[in-house]
């Protein structure tokens, strides 16, 4: 179970929460809807990978006993349903989506790496694409430049940190500069086409560009822990990224509620990462 990762996935709401607004209580609704497909994902792989985890990694909770494979399997659709239900009418067909592909990913990524970057970028995108239509009201709320640059930003970092993933156990996982490079072109392009002014000083003191100065400052971090005697705990880093961009984007909007969100769950995720597994 890798819930220490999981705070990412919450904070693929910040976009859209920045952009639309939203109650608290909806707000709420859409990261629990996005947290239960997560989750449900890692139990489905967990159940699916059973028997590699038995020889491989035997400390995971199915090997150790310490959840039934039948529980697992009715919690996964449980989680599954509770996606579903809360996505509601408007935003139905991303949700099927999301859950589709997690569901292929869980049963086809030891298959190929490529496969498995495919279905996780996928997930990882049309999570932002969810939230979106969560609190956009359907298909009009997915369209917008801050959804778009989220949703290729997560969905090309997920396929990239899931290549370099599978190379964990080598001196360097990579090929270097590939997450970073993954998640800087849509925010470029998104930073391009609303710049925050036309004098340096507008540049210099915007909150968005002081935000994604952070987000460099941190992915150089990463760079750094790939090359160093741990290269694996720069995946870790990497995923816990997914709130680092979404906290860039938020405050490009100066949305303060998203803005704390992201934050939190960046903090969060590394807590967690120390007790509990990224990979």
């Amino acid at each position: 179970m890798r819930l220490g990762n999981a705070p990412t996935a919450v904070s693929a709401i910040a976009g859209a929460w920045a952009l639309y607004g939203g109650e608290p209580l909806q707000v709420a609704g859409v990261g629990v809807a996005i947290v239960a497909a997560y989750i449900g994902g890692m139990l489905l792989n967990d159940v699916i990978d059973q028997s590699f985890d038995e020889k491989h990694h035997p400390n995971r909770p199915l090997p150790q006993g310490l959840i039934s494979r039948l529980h697992a399997i009715a919690a996964a659709i449980f989680c599954g349903m509770l996606c579903l239900t809360l996505a509601g009418a408007s935003a139905q067909t991303e949700a099927l989506i999301v859950l589709a592909a997690v569901g292929l990913y869980s049963w086809l990524h030891k298959a190929s790496v490529w496969m498995a970057a495919l279905l996780l970028g996928t997930c990882r995108g049309m999570a932002v694409l969810l939230a979106a239509a969560m609190l956009g009201d359907g298909a009009s709320g997915i369209s917008t430049p801050i959804v778009l640059t989220l949703t290729v930003a997560h969905g090309a970092a997920g396929a990239a940190i899931t290549v370099a993933a599978s190379q964990e156990h080598r001196q360097r996982p990579g090929p270097g500069g590939l997450v970073p490079l993954a998640r800087l072109l849509p925010l470029v392009v998104f930073v391009l086409l609303d710049p925050p002014g036309s004098a340096f000083e507008d540049w210099a003191t915007d909150p968005g560009m002081l935000a994604m100065l952070g987000w460099l400052v941190w992915e150089l971090a990463c760079e750094r822990k790939r090359r160093g005697d741990h290269p694996g705990q720069a995946v870790g880093a990497w995923i816990a990224g997914f709130s680092a961009v979404d906290l860039v984007v938020a405050s490009w909007v100066l949305h303060v509620p998203s803005m704390a969100l992201a934050t939190i769950c960046f903090v969060l995720s590394r807590v967690l990462q120390r007790f509990l597994p990224a990979t």
